[in-house]
């Protein structure tokens, strides 16, 4: 199986990323993960929704994996506003957003069971945890889908 492209949650080691494979969580080397990007605030948004519009069917992403991919990962924040903000206007695929537990973010009586429902009828699957593997259904975006 294809390791995934997963960022780290510490903000003080940025120069890395972390592969998952075989359920496993490795550094790599800040020269495998490339450069990263400046953007202004309106290029960040756009940016942004377009990395989440390319979230294909049946996959997921985290919230840190759409900011890492924009460049600025300690951005997660701003994505999440983003989506909050954006979402309807955009026609954002906003369910395929989750935490990076592979968990859903919003709270039952407040959009959890809609996400959970649409996820599903995508074909992706909850453990008992109602957790997603997401070493199985986390985006791997070529590069096209990559600044």
């Amino acid at each position: 199986m294809a390791s995934a492209l997963f960022p780290l949650d510490s903000i003080e080691n940025l120069s890395c990323l972390t592969t998952i494979k075989d359920g496993k969580m490795k550094k790599r080397p800040a020269a495998q993960t490339g450069p990263l990007h400046v953007f202004s605030d309106r290029d960040f948004t756009s940016e942004v929704i377009r990395l989440i519009k390319s979230i294909p069917r049946g996959k997921v992403a985290t919230y840190g994996q759409i900011a890492f991919l924009t460049g600025l990962y300690p951005s997660v924040r701003r994505v999440v506003w983003i989506l909050h903000s954006c979402s309807k206007k955009e026609g954002l695929p906003w369910h395929r957003v989750v935490n990076r537990q592979g968990a859903i973010s919003l709270k039952p009586g407040a959009g959890y069971e809609k996400q959970k429902e649409m996820l599903k009828r995508e074909g992706v699957v909850f453990d008992e945890r109602d957790r997603i593997d997401l070493e199985r259904y986390l985006w791997e975006p070529d590069e096209e889908d990559i600044v």
